[in-house]
């Protein structure tokens, strides 16, 4: 083997390293991407539970209050 075929060879390896290693950085970007939406999601929900829950909590308090006035 000449020396330039050995500089191909090798460029052609280190090319094919670069791309596997740029698919990786994709895959984990989209994996992090993924993430935050999921855990902005995860507190969207949790809030409008929790705010569901005090707006039953609170139409129950003033249901009970009227009752007890009432009586």
């Amino acid at each position: 083997m000449n020396r330039n075929t050995r500089l191909q060879k090798s460029l052609d390896m280190l090319n094919k390293s670069l791309d596997a290693l740029n698919m990786a950085i994709d895959r984990q970007h989209l994996s992090s991407s993924k993430m935050e939406t999921s855990v902005k999601e995860y507190f969207q929900v949790k809030t409008y539970l929790e705010m569901k829950r005090e707006k039953e909590s609170s139409k129950e308090w003033r249901s009970n209050s009227t009752k007890r006035s009432n009586t």
